[in-house]
């Protein structure tokens, strides 16, 4: 679904995210990531992002700053040009980086580009950052790419030794045609049903950082 950057909903949300940038936190939570990341299909603060922020505060014992660098629409290599510049320019190094990027490119799917800008990607992020692969297009020809696209960011954020977050496992588990209350308006976007979904595929490596920056 083609959105304007300008489209006055689109800006709301993006002063949402930039409002919580600017709260305190004694941990910081980074996110790099597309309009799933923005939460787009459910209102704030229900999508898997801010869940996520909640579950290292809960983890952790510790506030969390939130940092959305996401945006409508980015592939791979947006993600690359424009999120990655921003995330080394943070004054204070992330204690937590979650990728969720790389369903849009199943537009027009190529994985010759698709492997090379993933590894472009992944020799860029943190130490502690949790990569997740492609969720499931459940029908359709996209399906079969988000298949391949999905095997190789498992193999590739391994190899790296990245965590992997299983997002197409998991959502491709819902794939039922009762699973309609975990979608938006649009059926495309996940509704805030949908991204407690998303989360969990997250959630286990999230408590294992949130611990691991336990004080004490």
């Amino acid at each position: 679904m083609a959105v304007s950057l300008r489209t006055p909903w689109l800006r709301a949300r993006q002063a949402a995210w930039r409002r919580r940038a600017a709260r305190d936190g004694e941990l910081l939570y980074v996110a790099i990531g597309d309009s799933a990341a923005q939460g787009i299909g459910a209102r704030m603060p229900s999508g898997y992002v801010s869940r996520l922020a909640e579950r290292l505060d809960r983890a952790s014992g510790r506030s969390v700053r939130t940092v959305n660098l996401s945006r409508y629409g980015a592939r791979l290599d947006d993600a690359i040009a424009e999120q990655l510049p921003r995330l080394a320019a943070l004054e204070h190094e992330p204690d937590l980086v979650t990728v969720a990027v790389g369903a849009n490119d199943m537009r027009a799917f190529d994985p010759a580009r698709f492997a090379a800008s993933l590894d472009a990607l992944l020799a860029a992020l943190p130490p502690h950052t949790i990569v997740a692969d492609v969720p499931c297009f459940h029908f359709g020809p996209r399906e079969g790419d988000a298949v391949v696209a999905s095997r190789m960011i498992e193999s590739r954020v391994r190899a790296a030794g990245l965590a992997f977050a299983p997002l197409h496992r998991v959502t491709e588990a819902r794939r039922k045609w009762g699973a309609f209350a975990e979608f938006a308006w649009d059926q495309f976007h996940p509704s805030a049903i949908g991204y407690r979904v998303w989360e969990s595929a997250f959630a286990g490596a999230v408590a294992r950082r949130g611990k691991a920056l336990r004080r004490g």
